[in-house]
């Protein structure tokens, strides 16, 4: 051998794999022959282990861990099927599902068509027995925040999905910081408008936490700004197409020098079909701001009729779901009042899509 040449680098054994892990060799052995179980934890860290090493075998230790994981059963409850969010949200959810590596994870995904919150309550208790963890949107209503914590009560862990439901349910919280996206969305009307004026905003319902805090914080950041902007009172769309578009048509009838414009609730398909109906017009159309990106605001913002759309990061926002419901599940503990992943806010404008 030359004094160039590398000496040959000794083959992995289990002894190093066991090493490395911090574990017993009977251990190793255990995981790799199926002698018997070993927790999951203890398999994980193992497999991690022998991968770092490059251990031949680390393909069955992988196998082995792939074999043993716990089965999870998570519901969804989304809102309207018809809603191109909430496609790409479900979506989102499946594939995450089948990604995990934690758990062998199986979802159910219903949609909830209307906002009555009584069949939103019976829709959530059914799935008791059916799933061991549920995932929700839904409005923060008395009855939906019973339903909630009686299936936390029995043991089931609720987590609530782009809005939250109170902190007396124990549901845990996947979601935006909707303070944030409200002042957001203020501070882009403020500097786009060509001068301060008559601002309005929309929302489907204020049962919704994240509309109501959406609201809340637009109108505080504006009053922050000037007395000039004039904030009118909102406008309900009842996270329907048609609502919204008569509503959207009805605000500019009585506000023709409308300065901006906030949707922060469904119905976006309605508000959209208004605009540019008034466009066509010759009509004036004022700063307009809306929420998650979907071909149909893709477009808007390619026509110049919305000017910015904030979003959630959907593949971000399934995959902290699934993990969040997973973790709930395979600890075998209650959700933590902290259980909480705020997802930062994606923001598109007509230059960057």
């Amino acid at each position: 051998m030359s004094e160039a040449e590398d000496p040959p680098r000794r083959r992995p054994t289990l002894q190093d794999v066991a090493r490395a892990a911090g574990v017993s060799l009977s251990t190793v052995d255990r995981v790799i022959n199926l002698r018997a179980n070993v927790r999951a934890d203890t398999a994980r860290r193992i497999a991690e282990a022998a991968a770092r090493l490059g251990f031949h075998a680390r393909g069955v230790i992988e196998q082995r861990l792939l074999e043993q994981r716990q089965t999870v059963r998570i519901g969804f409850l989304l809102q309207k099927r018809g809603v191109a969010f909430y496609r790409g949200l479900a979506e989102g959810l499946a594939e995450a599902a089948a990604a995990n590596g934690r758990a062998q994870v199986r979802v159910l995904i219903g949609y909830l068509d209307n906002l009555d919150p009584a069949e939103t309550a019976q829709r959530m208790r059914v799935l008791c027995g059916e799933v061991d963890v549920l995932g929700i949107v839904a409005p923060d209503h008395p009855r939906v925040r019973e339903a909630a914590t009686a299936l936390r009560e029995e043991g089931m862990p609720v987590l609530a999905l782009v809005s939250e439901l109170a902190a007396s349910t124990g549901a845990g919280y996947v979601g935006l910081d909707n303070r944030r996206m409200g002042r957001t969305a203020a501070w882009f009307i403020a500097q786009i408008a060509r001068q301060p004026g008559p601002v309005a905003l929309m929302v489907g319902t204020q049962r919704f936490q994240c509309q109501e805090l959406c609201e809340m914080s637009f109108r505080s950041f504006l009053r922050e700004q000037s007395d000039d902007w004039e904030l009118l009172a909102p406008r309900l769309t009842l996270e329907d197409e048609t609502f919204a578009y008569e509503n959207t048509l009805d605000l500019f009838g009585s506000q023709p020098e409308l300065a901006g414009l906030y949707v922060a609730g469904g119905g976006i398909e309605g508000v959209l079909r208004a605009l540019r109906e008034l466009r066509e017009r010759q009509e004036r159309l004022p700063v307009v701001v809306c929420h998650d990106l979907t071909p149909i605001t893709r477009a808007a913002l390619n026509d110049g009729i919305v000017k910015a759309v904030l979003s959630h990061p959907i593949g971000e926002l399934a995959r902290a779901a699934v993990d969040l419901a997973v973790e709930a599940v395979t600890a075998r503990s209650p959700l933590p009042a902290a259980a909480r992943r705020i997802l930062p806010v994606q923001i598109d404008v007509p230059e960057s899509i």
